[in-house]
Order: structure tokens, then C-alpha cells, then sequence
């Protein structure tokens, strides 16, 4: 069970001191959300919060309607509950003392690939007439006389929902009005893309 979470949008990496070295970071901005709802066992069959983020409001003749950009849901503990009913806002203060994270996002589409960048594949030599220079590799057995399932080759590359536990949280910095944290590392994802970062 999760403690709950963020919406956050990719910003760029860089480098930051950490103990003795540079240690490339990524920086994630915390983008305006609030908790829309609890759901509960009750009335959804399970228990989580409903977070969303780019508050929208429009007029319509029949009353006014709130929408919102992206909304996201996390598990959530006892203690997050009671810190944030619904209808509040969430900061970077629930990142206080959090070293560990899970982050989701939707790694780069890199579109129909060969084996050679897809998978890693050695290919063959470029000179001397050879006509093996980055073809696919040996497709399997005399038998059963078909290529196995599963078996490596090309085709489309990213674009694929990708979760990376654990991180290490170096900081949280508050600059020009916008809250940053900090995570070791890099992040899937394009610049400027919605991430879903977990509370470990």
C-alpha cells in the first residue's frame, strides 16, 4: 500500500553534488492538483484517492462545472486520509522525510526499430562482401520448423507505460514559484509529459 502520490510534469536532467561526485538528476515540477475523492469498499469495492490536476471551471446554463486536465489515482494510508480531506490542495509538503518514490510514465516512442537498436543485437561484418550487416539473427531450431514465441525481433520500439521503483528522492527545491524534486537518475518520458510519482 502505497501512502499516496503526485502528479508531476518532466522537466530537464542535470548534475547536482551528491556526497563526493556529480550524480545526474531529473527534475520533476509539481503541477496545481487537489483531491477530487475517496473511494471506499462500500460503494467502489476497493479504497483509493482520486487526484486531480489543472483545475478547470466553466459556466454552463445549468450551473457551473469543474473539470480537470489529468486525474490520477493512488493508494492511499490512514495518515494520508486524515492530512488531506477532499477538495484540498496537495504541495511538495507531503515529500517531507520521503526518501524512496515509484515513478510511472510513458517511456519515448522510437517507432518500427531493428534488432540491432531494439534489441541489442551485434549484427554482422560491414566489409569484405558481406551482405549481413544488421539483419535479424538466427530465428531457432531445425524443430519445431516455426519461430518460438516471444523470440526477439523487430517492430515498433517505446511508447510503453513504464514504473520505476525506489528512487532516490535528493531534494525538494522551491524556485520561482514552483516546487521541483529532485529524483537520482533519469525518468521515461518526454519533456513536459504527466508522471505518476508513488509515495514508497
Amino acid at each position: 500500500m502505497t501512502k499516496g502520490g503526485l502528479i508531476v510534469r518532466k522537466k530537464e536532467m542535470t548534475r547536482l553534488p551528491v556526497g563526493n561526485s556529480l550524480t545526474a538528476v531529473t527534475l520533476l515540477q509539481i503541477v496545481p492538483q487537489e483531491v477530487v475523492r475517496y473511494k471506499n469498499m462500500e460503494k467502489d469495492g476497493y479504497e483509493a484517492v482520486v487526484i486531480g490536476a489543472d483545475k478547470k471551471e466553466t459556466k454552463k446554463k445549468k450551473g457551473q462545472k469543474v473539470t480537470y486536465s489529468r486525474m490520477v489515482e493512488f493508494g492511499s494510508s490512514e495518515e494520508f486520509m486524515q492530512a488531506n480531506s477532499a477538495g484540498s490542495a496537495l504541495t511538495a509538503s507531503i515529500l517531507e522525510g520521503v526518501e524512496k518514490i515509484n515513478v510511472t510514465g510513458t517511456s519515448k516512442g522510437k517507432g518500427f526499430q531493428g534488432v540491432m537498436k531494439r534489441h541489442g543485437a551485434k549484427g554482422g561484418p560491414e566489409t569484405h562482401g558481406s551482405k549481413f550487416h544488421r539483419h535479424i539473427w538466427s530465428l531457432g531450431n531445425r524443430k519445431p520448423r516455426r519461430v518460438m514465441k516471444g523470440h526477439p525481433h523487430h517492430g515498433h520500439m517505446g511508447d510503453e507505460r513504464i514504473t520505476l521503483k525506489n528512487l532516490s528522492v535528493v531534494d525538494v527545491l522551491q524556485l520561482d514559484n514552483e516546487s521541483l524534486i529532485v529524483v537520482k537518475g533519469s525518468i521515461p518520458g518526454s519533456y513536459n509529459s504527466y508522471l505518476k510519482v508513488e509515495i514508497v
